[in-house]
């Protein structure tokens, strides 16, 4: 039938094309088949004259990694020759990203430091529960992310589409820091779990605005490079929040260095925002229906985005199993003194993970130019895997550190790409903040099942009578189980067709489809 098709004189043109989020366009009208072979002949004149001016292959290889080199180097604002956004400098860049480091420095030291001590301290005697309840509030808050970002795609306000939100959300939760001090001084716990849902509500309102503001702002060909500025300013956030409330300030002063944080970080997001006011004929009405259905997503609704989705909550669920490395020191150590003050040990391995993490992250956001986002997030995949394997075969914390350095760096491979990717398979650019969120709630997904399930195995392979401490049969159960969601994390991946390296010869994939039919990968 196919060849039939050919003998036609009708080929691709009657075949349906595919569109950029992985679904396939209706075939062409009779009334438009006059305008589609006007536009066909200008595809084609197009890239007749793009390969008369490269002379060859190899020079336009040349020329094209000369053009990038300089155009990194520079990264200067200016128009972008088939780019609709303009080129963003470096200093606007980090300007904007100021907001990940604030949410890095909160995320990475209220779970791990701060609701422990305060956990103690307002619930003696039922710690654990106390905590649990925080961690559980914690999550339920990320589901106010889908909300946020379908508000703020319709958002008509004269500040912008992003920066409301984002201000909003950071004033609210600065008002919550300093309730929280004075629930945590007076001893008001069940106040303090109020107000720590009401602070969590509002970081993610204020994120979800964030990671719209990203995706409207850079253009494609900038957006590896700020994924990697991202994932670094995050775990820079992440150190100082380590280092800070680990050994530097006491657990009260807390609440002041977040505040403190806030009104450093936030005006520079918003004076490199730069937003206008939504255009009337593109305003949307607020349908409740519609913020229903911002909580589905699906491969026939998100296309490649929803396979994002997927590999994003395997990966998470891989980092999840790095909460059982504390048990992991204190119970599989040979030296006394190491497993003797586990927690100290533990604090100094997540903050040289994080470091790497951060520095690997701003370096690997080059690479992706040339790699492209997939293969480096298969490379981060397997290494996490293998530091996994790694955990079962040593007793001595100097190859736990230096495990620990590759599991940093492999995660800041995974920063640098993870945003990147999920920004080029947005299904529709118009809801970005709402996609958006749903690929947040991925990672929150990730760290909740995976416990769910390592938690256990630990607990029934690792049991032994008589003593409170696990087998090492559990921690190898434990790690193995890390593999296997890092190996899930690029097994979904594989259904992804962008993310792939930009061939040098091919700027624009869809272009190239509609002139020779040829199925390929979107250079992302």
């Amino acid at each position: 039938p196919f060849g039939n098709l050919v003998g036609s004189g009708q080929g691709e043109d009657a075949m349906p094309r595919k569109s950029t989020a992985g679904h396939r366009e209706p075939l062409i009208g009779a009334g438009e088949k006059e305008a589609a072979e006007r536009e066909h002949a200008e595809d084609h004149a197009r890239s007749a004259d793009w390969a008369a001016e490269a002379g060859s292959a190899p020079a336009l290889r040349s020329d094209r990694g000369s053009q990038d080199v300089e155009g990194y180097a520079g990264m200067r604002e200016g128009p972008n020759e088939g780019e609709e956004k303009p080129s963003v400098s470096w200093a606007r860049i980090v300007c904007i990203n100021a907001h990940a480091f604030n949410y890095g420095l909160f995320y990475a030291s209220v779970g791990v430091i701060l609701l422990p001590v305060e956990a103690a301290n307002m619930f003696k005697g039922s710690e654990a529960i106390a905590l649990a309840a925080m961690l559980v509030l914690g999550g339920i808050s990320q589901l106010i992310s889908p909300v946020a970002g379908y508000s703020s795609d319709r958002c008509a306000h004269r500040w912008g589409k992003r920066v409301p939100f984002i201000l909003s959300g950071n004033a609210t939760l600065f008002v919550s820091l300093g309730c929280m001090y004075l629930a945590r001084t007076y001893l008001y716990g069940y106040s303090y779990m109020v107000l720590l849902f009401i602070a969590m509500l509002s970081l993610n309102v204020a994120y979800t605005g964030f990671a719209g503001l990203v995706s409207d702002i850079v253009p494609a060909h900038q957006m590896g490079v700020t994924s990697g500025i991202m994932g670094g300013m995050t775990a820079a956030g992440a150190v100082v929040g380590l280092i800070g409330l680990g050994f530097m300030l006491e657990t009260e002063h807390a609440y002041g260095a977040y505040a403190l944080s806030l009104l450093a970080t936030t005006p520079f997001t918003w004076a490199a925002a730069r937003e206008e006011q939504l255009e009337e004929g593109r305003r949307r009405p607020w349908v409740t229906q519609e913020v229903l259905k911002a909580y589905y997503i699906s491969a026939e609704s998100h296309g490649d985005f929803y396979w994002v989705f997927c590999s994003r909550t395997g990966y998470y669920m891989a980092v999840s199993t790095q909460i059982y490395i504390l048990y992991y020191l204190r119970d599989c150590m040979e030296d006394p003194a190491i497993s003797g003050d586990a927690k100290r040990y533990t604090s100094i391995l997540c903050i040289l993970s994080q470091g790497c993490s951060g520095v690997v992250s701003l370096v690997a956001g080059h690479a992706t130019q040339r790699f492209g986002y997939k293969p480096m997030i298969y490379a981060a995949c397997t290494c996490m895997a293998g530091v996994y394997v790694g955990y079962t075969l040593i007793h001595a914390f100097p190859y736990v550190v230096a495990l620990g350095v590759v599991y940093g760096s492999s995660n800041g491979v995974y920063l640098a790409a993870d945003y990147a990717l999920a920004v080029a398979c947005l299904p529709n650019k118009d809801d970005g903040a709402k996609d958006l969120a749903l690929w947040g709630i991925a990672a929150f997904l990730g760290t909740m099942f995976g416990p769910c399930i390592t938690g256990p195995t630990l607990a029934v392979l690792g049991k032994q009578e008589g003593t409170d401490a696990y087998a090492f049969r559990g921690y190898v159960g434990v790690m193995m189980l890390g593999v296997v969601y890092s190996f899930l994390a690029a097994v979904f991946l594989f259904k992804v067709r962008h993310g792939y390296a930009p061939h040098p010869e091919r700027t624009n994939l869809d272009e190239d489809e509609d002139e020779g039919g040829q199925g390929g990968r979107s250079a992302a």
